[in-house]
């Protein structure tokens, strides 16, 4: 009787464990004192936050992921698409010109989802890019910026997923 309870009570706390997502850090942009949006990161990405220019960046620990939030601190159309330029040339040495965008609603915010491919300037393989552009108060406009390597695990891209959709915008 007890052991059919304790293999019962092991099994539940595996189910739970692994049902639970993984512990994670709220960063805030473009500080803690003054976010204008949060939003949360696994902690084995190893998030940092850099107030001088008010960003945060992260990489997953299997090194297959990448990650840039930051804010645009006008909501001119025309300044968003030369920063997202700007961010791409840094980061890809090509991209494919099939990109698609997508317009999903997280915590009660519209947020465009961007997705294409390219080749990562530092590796030279392939990756897939997400990019997250919402209205972040006032004038600004937040940005999350993703690539992953196209043969990262499947986790990778639960925790992208995961990250897109714990954005929270302070002051709408």
């Amino acid at each position: 009787m007890k052991t059919t309870k304790i293999v019962q009570f092991t099994f539940v706390a595996a189910a739970l464990a692994f049902a639970l997502p993984a512990r994670g850090d709220t960063m805030s942009v473009p500080s803690a004192e003054k976010p204008a949006y949060t939003f949360d990161v696994p902690s084995s990405w190893k998030p940092k936050a850099n107030t001088a220019d008010e960003s945060v960046e992260a990489t997953a620990p299997s090194g297959h992921a990448y990650l840039s939030a930051w804010i645009a601190k006008s909501s001119d159309e025309k300044a968003i698409i030369k920063d997202m330029d700007t961010t791409l040339k840094d980061a890809l040495k090509s991209i494919d010109s099939s990109s698609t965008d997508e317009t999903i609603e997280v915590n009660g915010v519209k947020i465009v989802v961007v997705k294409g491919s390219g080749v990562d300037k530092r590796a030279g393989n392939k990756v897939q890019f997400r990019v997250a552009i919402f209205p972040a108060g006032g004038e600004k406009v937040g940005i999350v910026y993703t690539d992953y390597d196209n043969d990262a695990p499947d986790t990778t891209m639960k925790d992208i997923h995961g990250i897109i959709g714990s954005i929270k915008v302070s002051k709408k």
